[in-house]
């Protein structure tokens, strides 16, 4: 029986759980839930990610505008749902599931037997590497968007991701106007941020992980305010000229907002 589940797989004909967004009806076949509320609340988190570009930021933007996620309340069934102010692992689970750029995958976890206490033991669950996957169609179904943006997404997921190396982080809070993007020209980690002095506090970057992680010296510590004096300089005078161009855009994108919550409410009065 498994390796006719595993021979369906392959051919993309074997029926697995679905996300939110689609229904796999077995005599109309797979495709995307016919509940439009369902629908524009994933393009709304993939929309979002587009233009914030972090899923915390996503998060924060849909809280503040009261969007609702559907929560199945039937089970393994995804056919009526309960709607839930929206939660961090409801954005993380659309972004990261290659379903929705209509890709079918099956073989994404698997089993590990362990020792413990001298008896074997099974836990399942365990998630593989991408490139470990055991069947990867592509084009396999209607999606939501394309391999391409999906892939992006995942890159920019990871460079976002707390304590990398490299890459870009997405902002966290504080006065630092340079928190999360600086690497020490030492030793290649990322820079923390801490604030000193009472009243207005001062930002001070640091290169504490030798010293947290391995009682080292600390690479070095500097004051962040004529640096970040500099920044500010220099924004100000790149975005000096295109500052009508700027209000402009930031209207159109208050106006896109506005009409993406009444579609929003419409949806949820359709529903009622």
């Amino acid at each position: 029986m498994f390796e006719a589940a595993r021979a369906k797989a392959h051919r993309g004909e074997l029926r697995i759980s679905v996300p939110v967004g689609y229904i796999w009806h077995r005599e109309v076949g797979l495709g995307f839930d016919p509940d439009a509320r369902l629908q524009e609340a994933v393009h709304l988190i993939f929309e979002r990610f587009r233009k914030l570009g972090s899923a915390r930021q996503v998060l924060l933007s849909l809280a503040a505008d009261g969007v609702h996620f559907p929560r199945p309340s039937d089970g393994k069934k995804m056919v009526s749902f309960d709607w839930t102010p929206i939660r961090y692992r409801n954005v993380i689970s659309v972004l990261k599931n290659p379903f929705y750029a209509g890709v079918y995958v099956y073989g994404k976890s698997e089993k590990r037997t362990t020792l413990v206490e001298g008896r074997l033991r099974k836990s399942y669950g365990h998630g593989k590497p991408a490139d470990t996957w055991d069947v990867v169609i592509k084009d396999h179904h209607e999606a939501y968007i394309g391999w391409a943006e999906f892939e992006r997404n995942q890159r920019l997921l990871a460079m976002n991701a707390y304590g990398r190396v490299d890459g870009v982080k997405s902002g966290r809070g504080g006065r630092a106007l340079l928190s999360g993007m600086l690497c020490c020209g030492r030793c290649g980690r990322r820079l923390t941020v801490n604030y000193v002095g009472g009243g207005i506090r001062q930002a001070v970057y640091r290169c504490d992980r030798p010293n947290n992680y391995l009682g080292q010296p600390r690479c070095f510590t500097f004051g962040g305010r004529r640096p970040d004096e500099a920044i500010t300089r220099e924004l100000l005078r790149a975005v000096e000229p295109l500052a009508i161009e700027a209000a402009m855009q930031a209207q159109r994108r208050h106006m896109e907002v506005q009409a993406e919550q009444r579609r929003i409410v419409e949806l949820a009065a359709g529903a009622l």
